[in-house]
């Protein structure tokens, strides 16, 4: 048995992520990480300018920005007729709104970088290849066994093992809320003039974004409503007539490669019951599975790793404090990204008088769609100054003690949210 301070249990890049930002407070972490360093799959990270804020305290963000596409523009439309229902101001303004870009950035090369970080790191140490098959709580300690038997004693257990997390369970682990969607990514062509296109139906749900100077990704969601077509028919059959009644623009963009491409189920699901729960908490989508339509999913680990980094530091590794106020400050933002991901994908696939509303709305100039991709209330601008102790005036802070044994945080979150907006992916 392998005695060890803090042990994140990952999957991508919430473990090595949540492991980094620890260890830059000066605790020791030890991960369990599924993938090996080049195993990745397709796929763009949104980061948002308050996930570029925390990356740039690890010394990451410039790196990642070198690496990324930046878009200029963003035009949502229907993908039924290909009427653009909304433009919003990307590139630009969003440097000067908010004091950092918006940048998509490939999968593979966000994890090479966390990988690199970590080797790097003489606090980190990982053993890749390796997952979870049990997690026990002690009450005082973890003891985790993984998929080679090896054994762990742990004083605490991260999770950040996605929705199938072993810690999840212990969390009061929210049931879905929504019925399945089927995400499938591959290679496509880039969209023209540095803009991201976004497509949207009853049914699907279409992103096109750049990689690199001339390679494209297309990002397709497809809601499941045809159950009993797609087990007499087949699901790429189904997906197929789908598209075919699409907009020429977007068969076009999505072609017959991604239909083949095997797909990934993903639903919303309940908040958490608690964030902590004696020395074990979760980050991520393990804490918060929920819907691929605004892209968060990744900036919402960085926020969370970056807040338990924090957490850690103002409790003066006093781990159940830590990880109680790491709970406390990120419950109801997590659950509230989730929850807009949700509203946002019903928006998406509206039909009938909903459709029409939401159309006229998004159409009015008197909807700031910049803010709804980038959210201008969780990402200050320049001018926003920080007070004397790094607090925004009028942000409010928690209360002295939130809960029994809660060391009070220092730093809120950036705002109520907790991450970006309105994007799909």
């Amino acid at each position: 048995m392998v005695a060890v301070p803090l042990l994140v249990l990952g999957a991508r890049f919430a473990g090595l992520a949540s492991a980094l930002f620890l260890a830059h407070q000066g605790f020791p972490v030890h991960v369990l990480e599924r993938d090996r360093p080049g195993d990745v799959d397709r796929g763009l990270a949104v980061l948002t300018p308050g996930a570029l804020r925390e990356l740039a305290a690890l010394g990451l963000a410039e790196a990642l920005a070198a690496a990324s596409w930046e878009p200029r523009r963003l035009a949502h439309a229907d993908a039924d007729s290909g009427t653009v229902l909304r433009v919003a101001e990307l590139g630009p303004v969003v440097r000067a709104r908010f004091g950092r870009p918006y940048l998509l950035v490939p999968h593979a090369v966000l994890r090479a970088q966390l990988v690199a970080a970590c080797e790097a790191d003489e606090m980190v140490t990982v053993s890749y290849g390796r997952c979870a098959t049990s997690v026990e709580d002690l009450g005082d300690a973890v003891l985790v066994t993984d998929d080679r038997d090896g054994r762990y004693r742990a004083e605490a257990v991260v999770g950040a093992d996605g929705p199938g997390s072993r810690v999840r369970g212990y969390l009061g682990g929210g049931h879905a809320l929504s019925s399945p969607y089927l995400v499938y990514r591959g290679p496509g062509p880039p969209p023209p003039d540095d803009v991201l296109r976004l497509w949207s139906s009853p049914t699907l749900h279409v992103t096109q974004s750049a990689v690199g100077r001339d390679g494209g990704e297309v990002s397709m969601t497809v809601r499941v409503d045809a159950v009993e077509d797609m087990h007499r028919d087949g699901v790429a059959a189904v997906v197929a007539r789908l598209l075919a009644a699409s907009a020429p623009e977007v068969r076009a963009a999505v072609g017959e490669d991604i239909v083949a491409a095997p797909s990934r189920v993903h639903r919303h699901h309940a908040p958490l019951e608690r964030g902590a729960r004696h020395r074990m908490t979760v980050v991520g989508g393990a804490a918060q599975p929920m819907l691929p339509h605004t892209a968060q999913a990744v900036a919402m680990e960085i926020l969370d790793a970056a807040t338990l980094g924090r957490a850690f530091d103002h409790a003066d590794g006093r781990i159940v404090p830590a990880l109680e106020e790491y709970a406390y400050v990120r419950e109801h933002p997590r659950a509230a990204v989730a929850r807009r991901a949700h509203d946002f994908a019903l928006l998406c696939h509206a039909d009938g008088l909903v459709r029409r509303m939401r159309d006229r709305l998004w159409r009015t100039t008197s909807v700031d769609a910049t803010a709804a991709i980038v959210d201008a209330a969780r990402v200050p601008s320049p001018a926003s100054a920080l007070d004397g102790d790094g607090h925004r005036p009028g942000v409010p802070m928690p209360p002295t003690s939130p809960r029994p044994g809660v060391v009070a945080a220092h730093e809120m979150p950036p705002g109520p949210d907790g991450s970006a907006g309105h994007i799909a992916g």
